[in-house]
């Protein structure tokens, strides 16, 4: 029996849909083995631009320095463009941070003889703060909440290694300290319970930790012989990195307690620094000529079981 028109209609639009239907399912399968995007920047004029952490909203924020005044100076980028950030009248600004809110941390020095302050940078407006003590202390700002509670590492200058963490919240000095440790270092405290940093064991060697309710664990990445973490997002992920066996360091995520190795390509030395709630990293990475450059890697949180990998 003859197939009428409307029945041919009918058997092409089922073979259409089927098609369809094929092709959805093998770009979803394939969607699990995509490269993830990369991009690296460097701040104009600069040898050496890292980026610290980025906000929600894409926002990146960091530090760089130019040879041509041989200062340190800290940076936004937004949509493309760099903005500098430098605390009035500093021979050096470093950024630590930035919040979703666009409120900045960070250090500088007014003179390279005097001590490093911290410094929080809200609504345009710079604010100092020091930690207490009677004598000359270096105040170290690297991580800020969104309720604006900020961590860093007080020492005295010229000895940080044998520093002491420290909470600033509501205007008050809280220290964090690991137990037995030789020096504890805060980089990051992304809620009132969650504190991420590192610290120096009194085994010689650097272990990262997280503090959460006030209970410190430690995180080493596998078989490393140094593990430092720099960051933490709001969905648990945290970001740092490690040195080998063979004394090579690489940038490292930590996702749903999987680690994640993170090798720029062409780098001979990675890190990992700031991650967004969409588990995108950004860091440094060092090229043979010696230059340190800024990156950006989508996603890197989504990087398991090999199924991506980094790319231009």
């Amino acid at each position: 029996m003859m197939m009428t028109m409307r029945n041919r209609d009918s058997a092409l639009r089922l073979l259409l849909l089927a098609v369809a239907v094929l092709l959805c399912l093998a770009t979803v399968g394939w969607a699990r083995k995509v490269s993830v995007g990369f991009s690296s920047f460097d701040f104009p004029g600069s040898s050496f631009t890292e980026a610290g952490a980025i906000t929600p909203s894409g926002v990146i924020a960091g530090s760089y320095f130019t040879p041509a005044d041989g200062r340190q100076h800290g940076f936004v980028l937004r949509d493309g463009v760099f903005t500098a950030v430098d605390v009035p009248g500093a021979v050096s600004t470093f950024v630590g941070w930035i919040n979703a809110g666009g409120d900045i941390v960070g250090n500088y020095n007014s003179s390279f003889s005097e001590p490093v302050h911290g410094y929080v940078f809200s609504g345009g407006t710079f604010t100092t703060f020091d930690f207490p003590s009677a004598n000359p202390v270096c105040t170290a700002g690297f991580g800020i909440s969104n309720a604006g509670d900020v961590v860093g590492v007080e020492s005295v200058c010229g000895d940080f290694l044998h520093g002491h963490g420290y909470l600033f919240s509501g205007g008050q000095f809280t220290l964090i300290d690991v137990p037995g440790a030789v020096g504890t270092f805060p980089t990051m405290i992304i809620d009132s319970a969650r504190i991420v940093g590192t610290y120096l064991g009194s085994d010689g060697v650097f272990h990262g930790f997280l503090r959460q309710a006030g209970t410190f664990t430690t995180i080493d990445f596998p078989n490393s012989t140094v593990t430092w973490i720099t960051g933490i997002n709001p969905e648990g992920d945290i970001a740092g990195f490690y040195n080998s066996q063979d004394g090579n360091q690489h940038g490292f995520v930590q996702s749903d307690g999987e680690f994640i190795s993170i090798d720029i390509p062409g780098a001979i030395s990675s890190e990992g620094n700031g991650l967004d709630p969409q588990g995108d990293l950004v860091g440094r990475y060092v090229t043979p000529d010696g230059k340190t450059h800024g990156y950006f890697l989508r996603c890197a949180a989504c990087c398991r079981h090999d199924k991506c990998s980094v790319q231009e």
